[in-house]
């Protein structure tokens, strides 16, 4: 992404809000509508994030264990808007190529995601075996990302084998 790219949020209204906004810092002295690359220094990192349990879906294959945020959404749907749950979500675990790809052509410099760790360890814990569809499905994500580019991983502390709570 060249340096006069424009950056698109939400068709150009949280930029504008940005903007606008009376404690917006910098961004307020601005007097365009749009906000670019050149805007920021050259080394800042252009990214996008998700969380494991937002995007990955396929909540029941490869071995993978129940998580706290599987066992609450589908115990009480009533407490999520719509009833919805991570069973499917935008289902990463099937289409990460397709993702990739997506971020790629988005232009950003990197991709923050997080490893859920009951795909790796479904059981909790490490005495309880590691799922080798788990390992296989991260590995071939992260060597995709780095062919592809940048990216960094976090190990998320809300999201847990139901296991180890259970």
């Amino acid at each position: 992404m060249d340096s006069q790219n424009s950056l698109s949020m939400n068709g150009g209204g949280d930029a504008q809000a940005l903007l606008d906004h009376p404690g917006g810092g910098q961004m307020g002295i601005h007097s365009q509508n749009k906000i670019l690359r050149s805007d920021f220094p050259k080394d800042f990192i252009f990214g996008s994030a998700t969380s494991a349990y937002q995007v990955e879906g396929a909540w029941a294959t490869g071995g993978k264990g129940q998580s706290n945020w599987d066992v609450f959404t589908q115990r009480t749907p009533g407490k999520i808007e719509g009833g919805t749950n991570g069973c499917v979500a935008i289902d990463q675990y099937n289409l990460w190529k397709e993702d990739v790809a997506l971020l790629k052509n988005l232009g950003v410099d990197s991709y923050r995601f997080s490893i859920a760790w009951t795909r790796v360890l479904p059981g909790g814990r490490l005495s309880a075996g590691i799922s080798k569809e788990g390992i296989k499905y991260y590995n071939d994500l992260i060597d995709l990302l780095i062919f592809e580019g940048k990216i960094i991983v976090s190990l998320p502390s809300f999201a847990f084998g139901n296991s180890v709570i259970g």
